[in-house]
Formats: structure tokens, sequence, C-alpha cells
């Protein structure tokens, strides 16, 4: 399947549907999220749903305890979503929640986590590119799509800004 694009690359909601499509088809999928959740979290996967535009993504799983569950899909691509700063020396510190039967994964290319405010805001980290070993062809693709928009996006980022007044510049 073809998802959304634009001129900027993939879209939020075309990257979201390829993931719910690989979610529901894809058992070693399931397996990674479950590894980032700290294992032991997902007996079985009961499916991955969206509503809306896709903002909404989560998987209902059965815990290996027979209860219920949900995984919270929090799939970014280029979105700064807190203020802060490009650290491409450092480890991205990211939060690890892994107590409670609903939980959430963020995925998102390895460059968004470098972002201080976004890895302040992530919780069980996940990246487009730990992906790439397992996806089915059609997901590999959407996941390149959503890594090369990102690149352009943090590195226009990086760019240093100019000493010239606005006005000079126009």
């Amino acid at each position: 399947m073809d998802y959304e694009r634009t001129a900027q690359g993939i879209t939020y909601r075309g990257i979201r549907r390829a993931f719910r499509d690989e979610a529901n088809t894809n058992p070693e999928f399931v397996a990674r999220l479950d590894k980032a959740l700290g294992g032991d979290f997902i007996a079985l996967s009961q499916g991955a749903f969206m509503k809306n535009q896709g903002t909404d993504l989560h998987l209902i799983v059965k815990r290996p305890d027979e209860s219920e569950g949900q995984v919270w899909l929090r799939v970014e691509i280029d979105k700064i979503i807190a203020k802060g700063m490009m650290d491409m020396e450092g480890k991205p510190q990211v939060k690890k929640h892994r107590e409670g039967a609903d939980r959430q994964v963020t995925i998102a290319p390895k460059i968004w986590f470098h972002h201080t405010g976004n890895a302040r805001e992530a919780e069980n980290r996940l990246t487009f590119e730990k992906l790439m070993k397992i996806a089915s062809p059609t997901f590999a693709e959407a996941l390149e799509a959503g890594i090369e928009r990102a690149d352009r996006t943090f590195a226009e980022l990086m760019k240093p800004k100019s000493n010239l007044p606005w006005w000079a510049v126009a």
C-alpha cells in the first residue's frame, strides 16, 4: 500500500497508517514493542486501532496475567514538541515508564530524540532505524521516507542563524 505523501515527504497520517498495518500483520514488530516496554507486557496482540486522523494510534493487548492492556504508539517524524536544543553528542534522556495496564511507546527517527525537548517528553524510546531490520518491504519504504523527512527538517534547524538583520536580507 502506498501511504499519503506531500512535497515534504510522507504525512503523519500516512506513517501512522503504516504502523497500524504493520502492527496488525507482523508479530516481530509487536515483539519489538514489548521489548521497548521492558518485556513480558504483551502476551497477545488483539490489533492496532486509529481514531480520526490517526493521532490516537493504539494497540489492544492481552497481558500475561490474562488482563487487557493498551499500548499507545506515539509516532513522530519531525515535530518539535517542547523547547530544547539539538544535542548530537549525548545520549537522549528518555523516560522509561513500565508500570500499569496502559503504556506508551514513542517511535521516531533517531535524530528526533536528539532534540532535548522531544527526548524529555518521550517514553519508552523506539527508533525507525531499529525497526528497519524487521520491517516488511512496504513498511520499510514508509520508515525510510520518515527518516528522510526528519533528516531534512533537523538539518534545517541546525543551520547557523544569519547575523544580518531581517531588512538587509529582504
